[in-house]
């Protein structure tokens, strides 16, 4: 089976001023009133949607989702926050040792390519709400357990427009790991069931879209200039749905990239089972949000 999601490219933003050689063009209006957190004072904002206009859209919701953190306090993060981020926290040690306990998974922990990294997603961010469904919803003794990420120790990040040299030179070796850049065990519990003992498919793009997410951040922290840190949404994903991924059992999530264009970056990944079978196989592009002087 294979399914393709796309998201919409963009959502409507009430930040939308319109500019005044668009005003009669003008389809909707709608005078939105907002209340502060410090006073009585009102702000009023316009917004509209024409057809040839989808791109002062795209600018707009990309300004919004910037700051989609807690109105309380909104904290500027730098462009190396994932530097930070993990010198400040290490996988925890139950979880390390659940994985050496595990013939499979304790040999991919002794390969010399890679080092452990700390989970992004899994530790919530308490003012902005960030990383709350894998830190808190799905961190369960009954959903996932356990979750240990590993990076390639000599990641290295393409120029635009260029493949990625390590996987272009291992196309058919998908059983091999070494074309793997960001390797994620995951003890996946009995309440992921869909079917009786298989996890629920759409959960299965979810570990993607979070180990991709992982992927996408240490490539971005590779080349990253100094400002505030930027923001990548999922555009595309399809999946390919090989062999059930049962419930519960451990796997491997493995994915890579395999070029970027722009403020685009493609994907590929795969979930594999002790015994090195693809179960399930996905491949996205992302999108790097715009940066906006004043956001």
């Amino acid at each position: 089976m294979r399914i393709t999601m796309q998201s919409p490219r963009f959502q409507k933003s009430p930040s939308f001023r319109i500019k005044s050689h668009l005003s009669n063009r003008l389809i909707s209006h709608f005078n939105i009133t907002t209340r502060t957190a410090r006073g009585q004072c009102n702000r009023h904002w316009s917004r509209a949607v024409e057809e040839g206009y989808e791109h002062h859209r795209a600018r707009v919701s990309a300004r919004c989702f910037r700051f989609s953190t807690s109105t309380k306090n909104r904290t500027q993060e730098t462009s190396d926050f994932l530097n930070h981020f993990i010198r400040a926290n290490k996988p925890s040690q139950s979880t390390v040792e659940h994985f050496s306990s595990l013939g499979w998974t304790r040999e991919v922990l002794e390969n010399d390519a890679y080092k452990m990294v700390p989970f992004f997603s899994r530790y919530g961010i308490e003012h902005t709400g960030e990383n709350r469904f894998f830190a808190r919803t799905v961190n369960t003794d009954t959903t996932v357990p356990h979750i240990l990420a590993l990076r390639l120790k000599d990641l290295e990040t393409p120029e635009s427009g260029v493949s990625t040299p390590r996987y272009q030179s291992a196309q058919k070796e998908l059983a091999n790991l070494a074309i793997a850049e960001v390797v994620c065990l995951m003890a996946l519990g009995e309440d992921l069931q869909a079917h009786p003992s298989i996890v629920h498919g759409g959960f299965q793009a979810v570990i993607f879209d979070e180990a991709m997410r992982l992927l996408i951040l240490l490539h971005q922290n590779n080349i990253c200039i100094p400002g505030p840190r930027d923001i990548h949404f999922t555009a595309t994903m399809t999946i390919s749905y090989s062999a059930p991924v049962i419930a519960p059992s451990n796997v491997l999530v493995r994915c890579r990239l395999v070029r970027r264009e722009g403020r685009k970056w493609f994907t590929k990944g795969e979930i594999i089972d002790s015994a090195g079978k693809i179960l399930t196989s996905a491949e996205s592009m992302w999108v790097t949000a715009k940066r906006f002087v004043g956001s």
